[in-house]
């Protein structure tokens, strides 16, 4: 092996507050058919460190921000080195071509002691690839995983947010998609950190009975943001408010949908101003108790405020190796479910997009259902009521003996019961003039006299059916 690049440094608060990202540039050679990039630093690998530093790699098509052609693949801190031949690369890398021109590693200063922290990279060619680092995309790679239509409208349950070994989980890619289809899932979004390494599978594995959504999960120092619907990796390397709405206007433009993910203490929280032009919100990540309720606020901030995004749920699961985990917190814990026009990829974003979604706490947790009706016609969540009068808001509860059922408008509470029956339901009429919108929630057991609706768990939930412009009663 031949050395490209040995690099020694030290890190200080300093660097970190003047750019969050360092580029290393090394020259490779024509004729080389693996490269070997390995990393360490200061208290690399033991979770409580004060030093996180982050690992990826761009090649000569270049690595300015926006135009990040060269991007070969991103690793965070989850793993020490990364291979990369013409066939195979590390999870995470992109195989392909290794171009003779000027390379990049590039280091994340995600968090850097106040003392600093030494680091070292150090980059290896050879001219034989070697053994592949990791299996090849199967074949059928190449088909269209965007377009399987078939099955005309109904509600598909799935996932939004999960991750492999692609990013910083320790079971593998294969592991979580057969994880999701045990489950019953019809979608499931693969969201891996700041790379797109995932996608190529995406397109094998996928199938009329489990649609693979390509997304990542856009992880920055100051909050993370998913993308659904990817055709090509999305920049990630965002400071300012500026520089996020750059990314959320790329991802715009190649058809996705993003999405704030988890706004809630250790989240990590979003740093950035809640107004930015952003889809959904993960109003619910992982099992419920994971101070999900800091997450609904802010959802209900934003619509409170006017905002008409959707409210989603997303796992965050990752995946576990082969018998490890707990059955408590899997893939579809909770559940989203979208009513899609088709079962294709473009049509649960659309429905994502239009808010015709419902969350629940697992695949088989107790549904939820709420409608406006005003006359023959009837709306259902995310749709719009337009002017006429009063609408008679109905609810429908199935399998939620014990638990309670609210209901919420942009003026606050409207109503909350016991549910003592299945199916459970019952009709409030309604001005959506003066109350802006309406939503219903499916709340836990209560224990305690003093607990308040806020306290309890959350079964399901939905989106709102909305009151449009001058949609005042008469």
């Amino acid at each position: 092996m031949r050395t490209l690049l040995r690099w020694e440094g030290r890190f200080t608060p300093a660097d970190k507050a003047a750019s969050d990202y360092v580029l290393l540039p090394f020259d490779v050679p024509p004729g080389v058919a693996r490269l070997e990039v390995r990393y360490t630093f200061e208290g690399q690998g033991q979770p409580e460190s004060p030093n996180v530093i982050d690992l990826g790699l761009f090649d000569p098509r270049g690595a300015d921000f926006l135009r990040g052609e060269g991007f070969r693949g991103w690793s965070g801190s989850a793993r020490t080195e990364a291979v990369l031949t013409p066939r195979a690369a590390t999870p995470g890398y992109l195989p392909g071509p290794l171009l003779p021109g000027r390379w990049h590693v590039i280091l994340g200063l995600y968090r850097i002691a106040p003392q600093g922290c030494a680091c070292a990279v150090t980059v290896l060619a050879s001219e034989e690839e070697g053994p592949l680092p990791h299996p090849p995309p199967p074949e059928g790679a190449t088909e269209n995983f965007l377009s399987r239509p078939g099955g005309g409208p109904a509600w598909l349950r799935g996932d939004l947010q999960s991750h492999s070994h692609h990013s910083d989980a320790p079971g593998s890619l294969e592991d979580l998609v057969a994880a999701a289809r045990r489950r019953g899932l019809d979608f499931l979004a693969v969201t891996e950190h700041n790379t797109v390494s995932h996608f190529p599978y995406l397109r094998a594995w996928s199938g009329p009975d489990l649609l693979l959504i390509p997304g990542e999960e856009v992880t920055t120092y100051y909050g993370h943001m998913n993308a659904w619907g990817l055709s090509r990796w999305l920049d990630f390397r965002c400071r300012t408010v500026e520089e996020l709405r750059a990314v959320i206007d790329a991802a715009h433009a190649m058809g996705a949908l993003v999405s704030i993910n988890h706004p809630k203490t250790d989240g990590p929280p979003w740093e950035y101003p809640p107004d930015l032009p952003v889809d959904a919100v993960e109003a619910w990540q992982g099992p419920w108790p994971l101070r999900n309720r800091e997450s609904l606020a802010f959802w209900d901030r934003l619509l409170r405020a006017g905002r008409r995004v959707t409210a989603v749920g997303g796992s965050d699961k990752h995946q576990d190796q082969p018998g490890e985990g707990t059955p408590f917190y899997q893939v579809g814990h909770p559940t989203t479910w979208v009513y899609a026009a088709d079962r294709t990829i473009p049509a649960i974003l659309e429905a994502i997009r239009s808010g015709r979604v419902v969350i629940t706490a697992d695949v088989e947790a107790p549904w939820l259902e709420l409608t406006a009706e005003r006359g023959d016609t009837t709306w259902m969540v995310g749709e719009t009521v337009p002017p006429g009068g009063a609408v008679r808001a109905r609810y429908r509860v199935w399998e939620g003996e014990g638990l309670h059922l609210r209901l919420l408008s942009g003026e606050g509470e409207l109503l909350f019961l016991p549910v003592d029956r299945s199916p459970f339901e019952g009709v409030l009429e309604l001005d959506l003039g003066r109350h802006r919108y309406v939503r219903a929630e499916l709340r836990g057991v209560r224990h305690f006299a003093e607990e308040t609706p806020d306290d309890l768990p959350m079964v399901a939930m939905t989106n709102p059916i909305w009151g449009g412009p001058g949609s005042e009663g008469p």
